[in-house]
């Protein structure tokens, strides 16, 4: 049962850590446009399943905007098709990132 524990744990931190990465990358590619296909090659070495979760997550709870060349929302998957999708952060992702507010679920 402790490696089960351990294992879930791990993941919750590499969760976390991910939503900080990727909030932290978007922000640092202003004023260019940050692109799912960008946020991919950054964190290589990370599975496409935890970049989705995170993706989708961070869109979820307002802190990131992702959209398609047509304004096309996210489709919730990582494929060629979805690498030119723009990322942008929210008012709230900003607060994050400046600690103005806290999220459990993101390691800024």
């Amino acid at each position: 049962m402790e490696a089960d524990n351990l294992r879930k744990h791990l993941q919750q931190y590499t969760f976390r850590e991910n939503n900080g990465k990727i909030l932290r990358y978007v922000n640092m590619m202003k004023p260019k446009e940050s692109t799912v296909g960008n946020i991919r090659f950054l964190m290589q070495g990370e599975t496409p399943e935890d970049l989705v979760n995170s993706l989708n997550y961070l869109t979820e709870a307002g802190y990131i905007r992702v959209k398609g060349p047509k304004g096309e929302p996210f489709p919730g998957q990582i494929d060629d098709t979805s690498k030119g999708y723009s990322l942008s952060l929210t008012a709230a992702g900003m607060e994050l990132l400046m600690g103005v507010q806290e999220s459990p679920a993101v390691d800024v």
